[in-house]
């Protein structure tokens, strides 16, 4: 009988030690766990930041595009008037011209 408790007692003991392995293992993997989340976090976190940066970034570049496109349109009107100008210019300068030959008959009609 005092075998059989010594027996007994032995593979509780056994039981406990490959209990306490198993329960190390287990704290070791939840070591691992915690890490690789805590990993998983700083990466999500930059994730976002970068996430962040990126639509600042796209913001500014909507604003310079909007931007830019006001400036051509600003432009092209510019060059519209301009061209309006030149054209009454050039009409103006015709009827200078005929003008002149104009006055310049005149002139010789009194000579």
């Amino acid at each position: 009988m005092i075998q059989s408790i010594q027996q007994e007692t032995g593979n509780a003991i056994s039981t406990m030690e490959h209990g306490n392995v198993l329960m190390q293992e287990g704290l070791s993997r939840n070591a691992d766990v915690a890490s690789a989340l805590a990993r998983i976090d700083e990466q999500s976190r930059s994730a976002g930041q970068q996430f962040a940066a990126i639509t600042t970034a796209t913001q500014e570049q909507s604003s310079t595009a909007t931007l830019l496109s006001s400036n051509l349109q600003s432009i092209a009107l510019a060059n519209s008037e301009q061209r309006e100008v030149v054209s009454n210019l050039a009409i103006t300068a015709r009827e200078l011209e005929v003008l002149a030959a104009g006055l310049r008959q005149e002139v010789d009609r009194f000579r």
